[in-house]
């Protein structure tokens, strides 16, 4: 069996005048729970619709578990493995949530085989009317879809929008866990935090090409550290114009700074004007990505 789950190979999607993606590749392996993050009109749900062989590119190919997406009967050999949450979705009206499970599980072919499992874990009223539902809990029962009938691999496009902190936390440790026991968990997000929380590995694409892949904990590091001091008196900003150093902000006596390489010289600059408090850490991976957007 392939290690390797996903294979994106040079996808190129245009609508009309507007080019989605431009050569868009990577690989997500088995097990892995991979971020794939953008600003909006990146190319990130375009990328999930050719994955699920919701539209055709116009030019790659798309595969999961060794099968082309876009191959006839994709669906039949593929929905069994696979549990998806879009952005945005909708449920019919008048329907009970038991009533969309059963509906689900029908077309898919499958037994919620671990319903039971994740009602206990994420207590959910079945019996209500969808319609009745708050936003949070239409989300949760998106994602109780998505994982009851124990999915290879899950897709998710902002799964924890609407849900509120403690759901948030304790679906983020849910997927920590299923990752843990062998699923394969790609997802988008505009929550940096807890894709730096979860993530193996992260893809940042931007119009339409990806320009990082790396670890979570490669990325942030290798960028250079973040460096947070406030000072006796105001620095000269001239002070800080040597190799390795940039994204100075100076507020009165506080200056913001990122290093990469050795920071020795710059904290025997800092020391100057004497340190009244220091912060020196790695930085977000909020932090990369903002300079990623960039282009720094």
């Amino acid at each position: 069996m392939s290690d390797v789950l996903i294979v994106a190979e040079n996808l190129v999607k245009s609508y009309g005048d507007v080019k989605a993606l431009r050569g868009v590749s990577f690989k997500v392996e088995r097990g892995e729970i991979f971020g794939y993050l953008g600003p909006n009109a990146a190319g990130k749900t375009t990328t999930i619709k050719i994955l699920l062989g919701f539209i055709r590119p116009n030019g790659g190919k798309a595969e999961i578990m060794g099968i082309n997406t876009m191959n006839e009967g994709r669906f039949s050999r593929l929905r069994k493995y696979i549990g998806f949450v879009p952005e945005d979705f909708s449920f019919y009206k008048g329907m009970r949530g038991r009533d969309i499970i059963n509906i689900v599980s029908k077309l898919r072919g499958e037994p919620p085989a671990k319903l039971n499992e994740l009602l206990e874990m994420f207590p959910f009223d079945l019996e209500r009317r969808v319609e009745t539902y708050s936003k949070g809990m239409k989300q949760m029962l998106a994602l109780i879809i998505a994982f009851m009938h124990d999915p290879e691999l899950v897709i998710l496009d902002e799964p924890t929008t609407g849900l509120d902190p403690i759901m948030r936390d304790k679906f983020l440790e849910f997927l920590e866990f299923e990752a843990k026991q062998g699923a394969t968990v790609f997802f988008s997000s505009h929550v940096l935090s807890e894709v730096q929380r979860i993530a193996d590995r992260v893809a940042l694409i931007k119009d339409g090409k990806i320009t990082v892949i790396e670890a979570v904990d490669t990325l942030t590091k290798k960028l250079g550290k973040k460096i947070k001091a406030v000072l006796t008196e105001k620095p000269d900003s001239s002070l800080f114009e040597i190799p390795g150093v940039s994204n100075v902000v100076i507020e009165n006596n506080t200056v913001s700074i990122i290093v990469s390489g050795n920071i020795t010289r710059v904290l025997e600059h800092l020391l100057r004007y004497g340190i009244v408090d220091l912060e020196v850490r790695d930085m977000t991976l909020e932090e990369v990505f903002m300079q990623s957007m960039r282009g720094e």
